[in-house]
């Protein structure tokens, strides 16, 4: 039997004591030291007797449930961050078995397929980004948090999410969501074209009442009116006739209690009781609640984005879902920009968002900048503002098609017209940056044309306005800054020459009259820009025993553009300190867009556990990158003891033969509940296999029946979290 050198039952019971974490570094690194308590707890539960075993279970149930609380809250906070701290299946497998009262703490890991339901929350000032996807299989329910960021889906798609989950809270390392499965939602009429059947319901609560200038007939205008600013103008005009609104305003009715801003859909649910005898509901696409503020509602306005199904008394139906604050409904200005932004959402856009890269327009290829949410004064998506929906969100809505949108990666002269115009020709240039590359300039011409775009300064007028698209735009827009020394977008269309110093692009734009503005396009030679690699680890948290060795592979990818020669890039680690690191090489040389690995092992100490952070460092002349992941370090399996149970000496052929063994830890003793026991007979030189798992009095039985005379030959082996051990031999004889 190998003999394993442990720490004694007292010395651990006092570590746990004494290395509990101090939590004021955040919520990751109290997670962090969570997991370190959950590993001490195990390790002393291996060299526990049946008594010390039985307190250890109980004290550190609170501690499993703990971990659960934060680890659902880092997964709303930070999905990547939950991942890289998950325990790995074998170690979540091995802790169940071990402290099965607390296993239903435990994260699960793997994939789930629901229903997507997609709502954006819209603080009051446009600052504080909020949204919450959840998907619905049946009666199972859960928020999707994913590490690439908010999840590309709307309400009404069928979202696949795949990484681990606790309680109703999934943290995905990716998602996916299936082509095609609006079209059930299309065909419930929840289109973005054509007219918009709205229902817009008044509710308020026992004690609380609607805004004195919340009217119906106030509501109603800020809706339907056919004159001035309305929903039903706004997106008459912005898609060019192609989408509007018709319905009707409902209530107010008085709900059955005062609902909190974070109970907005059973507000809905109970709104749609209170309304069921005026309204049909089977003949609304879109449903719109205004209801009094109920306290301190976080929210000015919350959308779904897109449709989802919902119930009434007559029956399913397909639709939308605004809730409108009322006291942003008091005036109709201010009205017509909240429900157009969230009846946006509910058309299926995001937010109108911009991207700086400060002193520069535009940063290298592949470079984020830094988002503001709601940083497009020229889309009502974006800050509280009349502007009509940016480019790609018209062409997402087939709002802009055919001739008014070209496509170009070659050189060309164009002419935009007015953005306002309802004409068959071109309003809209979608421009590739560069060569090779998946990343787009979309172009559009202003003009002070209509109640919404007239209302901007006269600098966005003389040029052209530039929305960026790459891998992180999904369904919003990013608006380019083109006068990046001032700190407002209210200026920031592209006039002049513009020549991209991270590609092979350059645009100008001239010429700029009420008629049109003329657009240049022209790719030139590829420059060679250096930027930073980018560098990964995985696995992501394996599990390894203290005093044991795991690799990782570190993936460099060369981001300089492909007018570089090769760089050579040197490869180290920092983290952890005071473990052993060896690498397969330590440079890798590349070309641009190229990718390579190297073999990292790391040899964790002798004595600790916990998870602990793992770096890889690369560098070359010009840049350094880090990527990261992390170690669960365990103590090593205590020593375990299988004794086979006596057996009769003779038996009658035929019979059933009880063959039993109990499995035991050899330190301390205690009884060992879901060991695998493997019971082997032999008879004349045949050989017969049985695994069995322990009980809970750690007792695994095999009910043998012995078909011939003769004698048999026992023997048990058994193992538990690692640990293994074999039994003597025994026999009994069938005469």
């Amino acid at each position: 039997m190998r003999r394993i050198c442990t720490l004694t039952l007292f010395l651990l019971l006092n570590f746990i004591l004494i290395a509990a974490p101090g939590f004021a570094q955040g919520n990751s690194e109290h997670v962090r030291g969570l997991n370190g308590s959950i590993l001490r707890f195990q390790a002393a539960l291996q060299r526990a007797n049946n008594a010390q075993a039985a307190q250890i279970r109980e004290d550190a149930a609170p501690v499993f449930a703990h971990r659960a609380d934060m680890l659902t809250d880092l997964i709303r906070q930070d999905p990547d961050a939950a991942l890289g701290l998950a325990f790995s299946k074998d170690l979540r497998d091995e802790l169940a078995r071990e402290f099965p009262g607390a296993s239903s703490s435990l994260e699960q890991e793997g994939e789930w397929t629901g229903t997507s339901d997609h709502l954006i929350f819209d603080d009051p000032d446009r600052q504080v980004r909020r949204f919450r996807v959840q998907i619905t299989n049946g009666d199972d329910a859960a928020e999707v948090y994913s590490s690439n960021g908010e999840p590309h889906c709307v309400s009404g798609d069928s979202l696949t999410a795949k990484g681990i989950r606790v309680g109703n809270v999934i943290a995905a390392g990716s998602t996916t969501a299936k082509a095609g499965t609006n079209e059930a939602v299309a065909g419930a009429g929840c289109t973005t074209t054509g007219v918009q059947n709205s229902a817009i319901i008044l509710v308020q609560f026992p004690t609380i009442g609607l805004p004195a200038g919340v009217t119906p007939s106030s509501v109603w205008d800020i809706f339907f009116s056919p004159s001035g600013r309305s929903v039903n103008n706004y997106w008459t005009e912005a898609s060019y006739g192609k989408a509007s609104t018709t319905g009707n305003v409902f209530g107010p009715y008085t709900l059955d209690r005062i609902y909190t801003c974070d109970e907005y859909t059973a507000m809905r649910s109970a709104a749609i009781a209170a309304a069921d005898a005026d309204v049909n509901f089977q003949q609304y696409t879109r449903i719109f609640l205004v209801f009094p503020n109920p306290g301190s509602c976080g929210w000015a306005g919350l959308g779904t984005l897109g449709c989802s199904s919902l119930s009434s008394a007559d029956g399913t139906f397909t639709a939308s879902t605004s809730w409108l604050l009322a006291t942003y409904m008091t005036s109709r200005d201010n009205g017509v920009k909240l429900s157009t932004h969230e009846g946006g959402h509910n058309l299926t856009l995001h937010h109108a968002s911009s991207r700086d890269f400060g002193t520069e327009p535009l940063g290298p290829v592949g470079t984020t900048g830094t988002l503001s949410e709601y940083g497009d004064p020229q889309s009502t998506m974006g800050s509280w503002n009349f502007g009509q929906y940016a480019a790609p969100h018209k062409v997402r809505m087939g709002w802009l098609s055919g001739a008014n949108v070209v496509t170009t990666e070659t050189n060309g002269s164009y002419t935009l017209l007015p953005y306002e115009l309802n004409t068959g020709n071109l309003q809209a240039l979608k421009i590739r940056r560069g060569t090779g590359n998946n990343a787009w300039l979309w172009l559009e011409f202003r003009q002070s044309i209509g109640q919404y775009d007239s209302t901007f300064g006269s600098q966005i007028y003389t040029g052209a306005l530039a929305h960026y698209e790459d891998s992180t735009t999904s369904t919003y827009t990013h608006l380019l800054d083109f006068t990046p020394a001032t700190d407002s977008y209210a200026d920031a269309s592209l006039i002049g020459n513009f020549t991209d110093p991270y590609s092979n692009l350059s645009v100008s734009v001239s010429n700029a009259t009420s008629s049109g503005v003329s657009v240049a396009v022209n790719y030139g030679p590829i420059p060679c820009v250096r930027n930073q690699p980018t560098v990964s680890i995985s696995p992501n948290n394996p599990s390894i025993y203290w005093g044991t060795n795991v690799n990782y592979t570190v993936t460099v990818t060369n981001n300089d553009s492909t007018g570089c020669t090769a760089s050579t890039f040197n490869v180290a680690s920092t983290a952890p300190t005071d473990w052993v690191t060896s690498l397969s090489a330590l440079t890798l040389t590349l070309n641009p867009t190229q990718s390579g690995n190297v073999t990292m092992t790391k040899t964790a100490p002798t004595g600790i556990l916990g998870t602990y952070a793992v770096n890889a460092t690369v560098s070359d002349a010009n840049h350094a990158a880090t990527g990261t992941g992390n170690c669960t370090v365990t103590a090593p399996p205590a020593p375990i003891n299988i004794t086979l149970n006596p057996l009769p000496a003779t038996v009658a052929v035929r019979s059933t033969v009880n063959i039993s063994a109990v499995v035991t830890q050899e330190i301390g003793g205690a009884v060992i509940p879901a060991a695998s026991v493997t019971f082997t007979v032999v008879r004349s030189g045949t050989a017969t296999t049985k695994i069995v798992a322990t009980n809970s009095s750690g007792v695994a039985t095999w009910s043998y029946k012995a078909q011939q005379k003769g004698t048999y030959t026992v023997t048990a082996s058994a193992s538990s979290g690692g640990a293994t051990d074999s039994a003597g031999s025994a026999s009994f004889t069938a005469k």
